[in-house]
This record gives structure tokens, C-alpha cells and sequence, in this order.
């Protein structure tokens, strides 16, 4: 395909859902993939409901994802750039009251003064008759003089349908035919002069020069209405790609009510963005290859929309999940560091008070571990302050067998004969105490752990015990083995030396 040219044209009526970031991400991905243009463009005519502070969560959105755009409306320090602006619709109503103007002088389009009252008695008796509401057409029949008799009454523009079929090559859906019989009269211009969504997209799309609609198939049924508008205004009509709409896990239309529906819920949760483009881009498309694990430039590389299937898929959290995990150990380790600083500030963990040496060792240990950014608060924070309690599972498991407190004097005295405060070492030197022992090396790793982070799991014992430091593990195993004899130590038993 050459001289492609796609938009993302969404509302900034409320928070970016999910199913917005699917449809950008695949106009975007086909701009990518065929060197094309992708062009933001907003829908801000609904002027009670669209909001500055919606069109910049949106902007933040695209920014975090990484879907940058070559021709779109200015935001925030980044200016507007393209030759076919405006690229707000509410900059762009003397565009469509023009073309609205150009239907009605070439009889295409056609004043209707019907009033509230009349329209809703019409509707009234087509309930009571058992058919479907349809616009009379009353006005389409009025001659100039019955017009200019009107004065100054107000109207709205009604969209003349032409007699015949409108014929749709969805690449996604397949032909879809329709009669237009099965259209009444639609209205293109309110009584206010502001332009219907039809006209208004319609003019844009045709003046944009856009070669390709790709959004969601709830779409579909208005595109015959945007097929006719094309038609009837001379404007080449794009090739359209109806995708099925996001799911949820329960196979129903992702609700804006769901956590998760929200862009920057994933976020927030910790997920990468390089995670919600590989997920999104498979909620209806597979690479030729059936790979699932795709970086940006795979993306760009191997999609199309003769892979896009019609049928809906069902969002899998657990996907989600391992392809996270997945892309943060395809991270690079400081690019991982800088990602993680924050979500440890965010949760009250003074960073500052560590190297930028320092932090990046705490981020390579922990890199194979964590599923998602927010994990590295519960995986780390011992490093930043002294654990307040213990597990109480993890207690009852390791500290209350009737041999623990042996164990910890044992580890404790392998730990203090270590020559050099390295995880090689400390590994060596627990490896001797099993190897003498005959006890596992579990059985000293866990209770050990416990001791220094308070916690049942984390990074690797031995790396974390390097990072943390001879005298803060030392201090800490002591004070742990003083808590065992205190109060874990089995009924009948107490720590050795004291009577």
C-alpha cells in the first residue's frame, strides 16, 4: 500500500479506555508498518462533555504507549503539525456548514422544519401501529415559496438517501450490502448550525484524504450512512476495517466500570507499555509465525490487517501478566532502574540515600523476579528500612520447628567466618555448612531469608545479603534469633547457653 494515510479520532469526553488504545494501536501499526501517515485528529464538537483535561489524559495515554502521530492537534509543548488542519473539529465548523451548504444547493440535502411535538407524535403512532419510527419525509416535499415562507423558523439539514444499495468491502467484515430503503432521512446539521457525527467525520475524512478507517464494529451500521455522505459530496471513500470491540475475561463488552477499562489503570498497576501494545495488538490479529511475545519493531514489522480476524477475543489477565514479566527481562537492567525509582519514591522509599551503582545491582537481582513495576516495593523495601515484623506463615514454618534455633547459630557463624562480604562467597560458605551438616540448603536459605527481609520470598538470598551488607545481615540475623528464642522456640526448649 502506498500513501497511506490513517486516523485516530477519538472524543475527549472521559478517561482513554482500552478499547481506544486497540483501535490507535493498529492505525498506528499500519502507518509504521507501510511508511504512512498517522493522524490524530479530535472529535471535540460535544461541547458539555468534551474537556481540555480529557484531551490531555489522552495525549498522555498516546505519549506513554508510544503511538507518536505526523500530523495532529497541539498539546501541551507540542505544537500542531500537518497540512490538513484544523485537527479539532470544533475549529472546523466552517468546514462542514460549507459542505452541508454545497448538498442542500445541489438537492442532495434538504431543509426540515418538523418540530419536537410533530416528530414525537409521528414516532407515538408508529409504537401504536407496531413499525418501526421513521421520518416522514413531510419536508423533503416543500416547494421554494413553502420554504421562504418559513422565515425564520428554525431546521435542521436532512441527508437526502438515494434510492438503491450501498455496497461496504470491509477487509475485516467482507462485503456487507445494504438496501437503502432501509435508511430514513437523516439529519447532518442541527437546528444550532453544528454539524451531526456523520457530516462532521465524513468532511474530515474526505479533506484528510484518508485512505483507510479502521475502528470498532460498532461502527459498522453508521459506515452505509458515511458510504452515501462520501458519494454524494465527490470525496474518494476510504477502504474500511471494522475490528471487533474488546472483551472482558467474561467475554462481554469491557465495561468503562471495570478496573482495567482505563488505559492508565495498567499503568498505575505497574504493567509496561511495551506489554498493553504486544496484548492489544493480539486481541484480534496473529503474526504469521503464531509468536506471541512481540517487541515494538516486531510489530511494525510483521502486521496487517489481512491477519485481523472478525471475531472477538476475550481479555486473559494471566496472559497479561506473563507478558509482562516477559518484557521486563527483556528490559535492559538500567533502563529497568529508571522505570522502578519512581514506584519505590511513590511508596515513601528514600532512593536517594543509594548509588545509582547500588540501585542498579538491587534492579539486576530482582529483574527475573517481578511480574509487574509495583512489585519492586514488596521485593525491596527491606533494603530501605529494618523489617517491622516477620511472615507470620513463614514463622511458623521455619522458626518454630524444634531445631531452629540451631540452624540460625549455625548460618549466623557461617556468615560471620566469610572472608569477603560477596554472594559467591556467602553461597560457598553455606554450601560448606550443608555439606558438614547434611541438611539441605534450603533448610538454612529460608529461616535465613526470613531473618533479613521479613519475608518468605524475593531476590536470591546470597545477592540481596551482598547489597544489604556485612553488618546490617549480621545485626539482623542476631535480632532474629533473639525473637525465635523469645517467642518461637517450641514449649520445653530454649536457646543454648541459657537455663
Amino acid at each position: 500500500m502506498e500513501n497511506v494515510r490513517v486516523r485516530f479520532a477519538p472524543s475527549p469526553t472521559g478517561f482513554f479506555h482500552i478499547g481506544n488504545a486497540k483501535t490507535a494501536l493498529y492505525n498506528w501499526l499500519i502507518a509504521r508498518h507501510c511508511g504512512g501517515t498517522f493522524i490524530l485528529r479530535l472529535e471535540d464538537t460535544d461541547v458539555e462533555r468534551s474537556k481540555e483535561e480529557y484531551a490531555e489524559v489522552l495525549f498522555d495515554c498516546l505519549t506513554w504507549l508510544g503511538l507518536d502521530w505526523d500530523e495532529g492537534p497541539a498539546f501541551k509543548h507540542i505544537p500542531e503539525k500537518g497540512d490538513y488542519g484544523p485537527y479539532r473539529q470544533s475549529q472546523r465548523m466552517h468546514l462542514y456548514r460549507r459542505e452541508a451548504q454545497r448538498l442542500l444547493d445541489e438537492g442532495k440535502a434538504y431543509k426540515c422544519f418538523c418540530t419536537k411535538e410533530e416528530l414525537d407524535a409521528e414516532r407515538e403512532r408508529a409504537a401504536a401501529e407496531k413499525r418501526p419510527p421513521r421520518y416522514s419525509g413531510v419536508c423533503k416535499k416543500l416547494t421554494p415559496d413553502q420554504i421562504h415562507a418559513k422565515g425564520n423558523a428554525p431546521y435542521v439539514i436532512r441527508f437526502r438517501v438515494p434510492d438503491g444499495v450501498t455496497v461496504i468491502d470491509d477487509i475485516i467484515q467482507g462485503t456487507v450490502r445494504t438496501e437503502n430503503k432501509e435508511f430514513d432521512d437523516f439529519v447532518i446539521i442541527k437546528p444550532n448550525g453544528d454539524p451531526i457525527f456523520h457530516l462532521a467525520v465524513v468532511v474530515d475524512d474526505g479533506l484528510m484524504k484518508i485512505t483507510h478507517v479502521v475502528r470498532g464494529d460498532d461502527h459498522l451500521t453508521n459506515t452505509t450512512r458515511h458510504v452515501m455522505l462520501f458519494e454524494a459530496l465527490g470525496y474518494q471513500a476510504p477502504q474500511f476495517a471494522h475490528m471487533p470491540l474488546v472483551h472482558d475475561e467474561k467475554g462481554q463488552k469491557y465495561s468503562k466500570r471495570m478496573h482495567g477499562a482505563n488505559v492508565l489503570d495498567w499503568r498505575n498497576d505497574g504493567y509496561l507499555p511495551e506489554t498493553l501494545i504486544n496484548y492489544l495488538a493480539l486481541l484480534g490479529w496473529t503474526p504469521e509465525d503464531g509468536t506471541e511475545l512481540l517487541t515494538r519493531d516486531d510489530l511494525v514489522k510483521k502486521f496487517s490487517l489481512d491477519r485481523a480476524g472478525a471475531s472477538a477475543s476475550r481479555f486473559d489477565l494471566k496472559k497479561v501478566q506473563w507478558l509482562n514479566g516477559q518484557h521486563i527481562r527483556m528490559l535492559g537492567v538500567e533502563d529497568l532502574r529508571d522505570r522502578l525509582i519512581p514506584r519505590l519514591q511513590a511508596a515513601g522509599l528514600d532512593t536517594t540515600a543509594k548509588s545509582t551503582e547500588w540501585l542498579t545491582r538491587m534492579t539486576a537481582i530482582c529483574q527475573e523476579k517481578i511480574k509487574t513495576l509495583n512489585e519492586i516495593v514488596t521485593y525491596t523495601d527491606f533494603f530501605f528500612s529494618e523489617p517491622a515484623e516477620y511472615e507470620e506463615k513463614a514463622v511458623r514454618k521455619h522458626w518454630m520447628a524444634p531445631d531452629a534455633l540451631k540452624c540460625m547459630d549455625e548460618a549466623l557463624d557461617a556468615m560471620e567466618q566469610v572472608p569477603e562480604w560477596t554472594a559467591a562467597a556467602l553461597r560457598a560458605a553455606y554450601e560448606t555448612l550443608v555439606e558438614r551438616t547434611g541438611n539441605s540448603l534450603g533448610h538454612y536459605v529460608h529461616p535465613t531469608r526470613l531473618a533479613l527481609t521479613g519475608k518468605s520470598v524475593g531476590p536470591g538470598l546470597f545477592e540481596l545479603a551482598e547489597l544489604l551488607g556485612k553488618e546490617t545481615s549480621l545485626a539482623r540475623m542476631r535480632r532474629a534469633i533473639e525473637f525465635i528464642g523469645r517467642a518461637c522456640a517450641p514449649l520445653g526448649t530454649t536457646p543454648e547457653g541459657q537455663s
